[in-house]
């Protein structure tokens, strides 16, 4: 490794004695680390995912038109979405793009003639809505989609229909009972 110290004090041009020396070596590390620090910086603006000063640049890259309300973790969000949009819808991009949004998926596939299932676990909030429109929008015309919602207790299924979502509830009781509901447009 290459040692400064050592380098200057062979040529006579550092003396450790010498207070200005020192802080010009002192200036020399911290205009290393100011560039370091810019260079870590540009590294995360290169990534749609961690972008923050160069969003709009990537914005109109994308042509993504942010609302007024949208958060930077949400213009991040919809810029992934539109790089991850193009091409060929993949199980691994339906399972990246739920877990954009705090999910953990797995995609069942083939449940029905061109039609996959996308399983997610049970969680607190569940707000389908976006990633129902970031599918349909990334999808082939002749491929749908439905949710499922996994429980240790109760499988409750989200199918995606033309404008409206319909759930299928299905429980089993302890005492040797069953009950099933019917449809029921949320």
């Amino acid at each position: 490794m290459f040692d400064l110290t050592h380098q200057l004090a062979n040529t006579g041009l550092y003396s450790e004695s010498d207070p200005v020396s020192r802080g010009e070596l002192m200036a020399y590390e911290r205009q290393l680390n100011d560039l370091l620090a810019w260079h870590e910086q540009m590294k995360r603006e290169m990534a749609l995912d961690t972008t923050e000063l160069l969003i709009r640049r990537w914005e109109k890259i994308y042509a993504v038109q942010p609302l007024q309300t949208d958060s930077i973790r949400d213009r991040q969000i919809k810029l992934l979405n539109k790089r991850r949009a193009q091409g060929v819808l993949t199980p691994s991009k339906v399972v990246m793009l739920a877990s954009d949004f705090g999910y953990k998926a797995k995609v069942v596939k083939r449940i029905r003639p061109f039609r996959y299932k996308v399983e997610l676990q049970n969680q607190a909030p569940l707000e389908l809505s976006k990633l129902d429109a970031i599918l349909n929008q990334s999808e082939p015309s002749h491929q749908s989609h439905e949710f499922g919602v996994v429980d240790a207790g109760s499988v409750e299924e989200f199918t995606s229909g033309l404008g409206s979502l319909i759930a299928h509830i299905s429980t089993y009781q302890a005492c040797d009972t069953f009950c099933a509901g019917g449809e029921y447009e949320l």
